[in-house]
């Protein structure tokens, strides 16, 4: 990312209204949980959960650059979405180690040890928010993975959250009062997640990268996230393609088909998704590419439906130059004398 980007994404949570919003709700939320005595770690139950859930939720939105969620009842529903409560652990670990090691001659451990979760965190949450898969998500091959595809962009999130910690405990000891200390930390803390949102948008690995699954997961589930794997990638394509960025588009449309096991199943969807937006242009001129590779691997049956369907939308439609000969010997093959005479013309 270049340092305008980095930049934008540091005052990213100040210029939206919804974070702001959120940002002060839970703060006031946890300043009434410390000021509440015993009710208040029933209050802690309900609070600190939700906070985690409204945190991936916002690393999920800025990793698919749709716009920041806003907290709602479901949130703070506790048996809602359990995965979401993984970060638990990772500040569990944080604080007992802390606690296991002050005042001892090894208590310097302590630091390193919260250096070493900072530095894996990104790559946790990251993991957690695309595979929703707790194990995944502290799997040390898998953090190494993601940390590995992320490249050197990924120190600039440990990097900026290790320096506002310094900032912060630099201005407690000049006597700043504690409650914009608590509120920078509550900042620093959505940073966190909405930086490592964006490192993955700017990758596109909320789409792109691959998790080995460690649970056993049914067909149906399987299809229904694959179906929706495809459908973010087809929305960004939308948004590429309806901004003139036609070349944009197609080419995250096609690095997303490479990826996949059945590539024939991949190029059908595809197309029948593009044929349901406005504009059928789009999915006319995708299906040249399409009917290349239908042809190319003589699925002539596939190949005929496909000419029928463009045709029928627009009946000035062609094949590619090279693939006409082709397309007119398969035409005449199968006598579909229909798509002779318009192949044709």
């Amino acid at each position: 990312m270049k340092p305008a980007e980095i930049l934008r994404e540091i005052v990213y949570p100040l210029t939206d209204m919804a974070i702001v919003f959120a940002m002060l709700f839970f703060w006031l939320m946890f300043s009434l949980v410390a000021k509440a005595g015993l009710i208040g770690l029933w209050l802690l139950v309900l609070v600190a959960p939700a906070y985690f859930r409204y945190l991936l939720c916002l690393l999920e939105a800025r990793a698919n650059g749709r716009k920041p969620p806003v907290p709602s009842v479901e949130m703070f529903a506790p048996a809602d979405s359990l995965w979401t409560l993984t970060p638990f652990i990772l500040l569990a670990l944080l604080i007992w180690t802390g606690i296991w090691l002050e005042g001892t001659e090894f208590a310097w451990l302590a630091t390193v040890f919260g250096l070493l979760i900072i530095l894996i965190a990104p790559a946790s949450l990251g993991i957690l928010a695309i595979t929703h898969s707790p194990e995944e998500s502290l799997n040390p091959r898998a953090i190494a993975r993601m940390i590995r595809v992320c490249g050197v962009d990924y120190l600039m999130v440990p990097t900026i959250v290790i320096a506002i910690t310094g900032i912060l405990f630099t201005l407690a000891l000049y006597g700043t009062p504690f409650f914009l200390v608590d509120l920078g930390t509550s900042y620093q803390t959505v940073l966190l997640f909405t930086l490592t949102g964006a490192l993955l948008h700017s990758r596109d690995l909320a789409v792109d990268v691959r998790i080995d699954a460690t649970q056993d997961v049914s067909p149906d589930v399987i299809a229904q996230e694959l179906e929706l794997e495809r459908q973010k990638v087809a929305n960004h394509a939308y948004g590429f393609i309806s901004r003139g960025n036609r070349a944009g588009g197609f080419a995250h449309i096609f690095d997303w088909i490479q990826k996949e096991s059945d590539v024939d199943a991949a190029s059908e969807w595809f197309f029948a998704e593009m044929m349901k937006w406005e504009s059928k242009d789009a999915a006319l001129f995708y299906a040249q590419t399409y009917l290349s590779h239908l042809l190319h691997n003589e699925l002539d049956t596939k190949a005929l439906k496909l000419m029928s369907t463009c045709i029928h939308a627009d009946p000035r439609w062609k094949p590619k130059t090279d693939d006409r000969p082709h397309a007119l010997d398969l035409a005449e093959k199968f006598k579909r004398h229909d798509l002779l005479q318009s192949l044709r013309n």
